[in-house]
């Protein structure tokens, strides 16, 4: 079986702004905190920024389960799927009742969970800050490109070629 080659002649900027680019194209994300005795706990959850930097806002009940979680450890891995890309982001995460914050994040679509609109006490922001990212695109196993690349590496024996921008892994650290 061939293996992938990679190409490397795409800058680390260039990864950076694609894996962004996923993540701002994605609605939902699956939040992974660590629950009960260090068990991994994945929920999914509307995003409700990204910023320029890649920091994630979400909005929860500060009476949540994955509060207390973070709480207690704030190290989260959020997966995000865009299309069929996928990207992966390790970080922090705080939780923030700061009511600027939340005026400035509200949607109307919350209602149904915080009938006192966005006054509701319960209101509590999660506020991811990446450290790193990782990302797949699609065009690595899906389409013609791909199946190009894989019927050529099985008929010379050759490594498949992997595009640069096929998959990179980010440093996303804030300075």
């Amino acid at each position: 079986m061939a293996s992938a080659k990679q190409q490397h002649n795409v800058s680390a900027q260039n990864h950076r702004e694609r894996l962004h680019e996923l993540v701002k194209s994605a609605s939902t994300v699956m939040l992974l905190s660590h629950g009960d005795a260090s068990k991994i706990v994945g929920r999914p959850m509307a995003i409700a920024r990204v910023d320029d930097d890649t920091t994630l806002y979400l909005v929860t009940g500060i009476d949540s389960k994955k509060v207390e979680e973070i709480q207690r450890d704030p190290r989260v891995s959020v997966a995000v799927q865009a299309g069929h890309s996928f990207v992966m982001i390790e970080g922090e995460c705080r939780v923030s009742q700061d009511r600027r914050l939340i005026d400035e994040l509200w949607q109307d679509g919350w209602k149904p969970w915080f009938a006192g609109g966005k006054t509701s006490p319960e209101i509590a922001i999660l506020v991811v800050t990446p450290s790193e990212g990782t990302y797949w695109d699609g065009g690595l196993g899906n389409g013609l490109s791909y199946l190009y690349r894989m019927v050529v590496a099985r008929v010379t024996g050759d490594e498949m070629e992997r595009r640069p921008n096929d998959q990179a892994t980010v440093d996303l650290k804030h300075s």
